[in-house]
């Protein structure tokens, strides 16, 4: 049985990791690699790791073993897409603004 719970975990993962590489390329960021720590700890809040990485940039985002191993539960999805688009934001290339400008 602890495999079968293994294995959700990991089509749990791959589920996010495919959702996030869709959204990143809806936002034009190109995602090279999704790398995944499945913790060992279930109960904690960041029970899993996720790495975005593109070219130029990586973000780590955290997400509770709820929503690796349940899948079609509208809020989770909800939830994991949200904290997937706050990280995909800190992947995207933005020209810094200038602190000044001249009349």
């Amino acid at each position: 049985m602890p495999n079968a719970i293994h294995i959700d975990r990991n089509d749990g993962a791959a589920a996010i990791s495919a959702t996030a590489v869709a959204l990143a390329q809806a936002q034009g960021v190109q995602i090279v690699e999704c790398v995944w720590d499945i913790g060992a700890d279930l109960t904690h809040e960041h029970a899993h790791r996720l790495d975005l990485i593109t070219a130029d940039k990586s973000v780590r985002v955290y997400f509770p073993d709820l929503e690796l191993t349940t899948s079609g539960n509208a809020s989770r999805t909800k939830r994991s897409e949200e904290r997937l688009q706050r990280a995909i934001a800190q992947l995207t290339q933005r020209t810094p603004a200038p602190t000044y400008g001249y009349r």
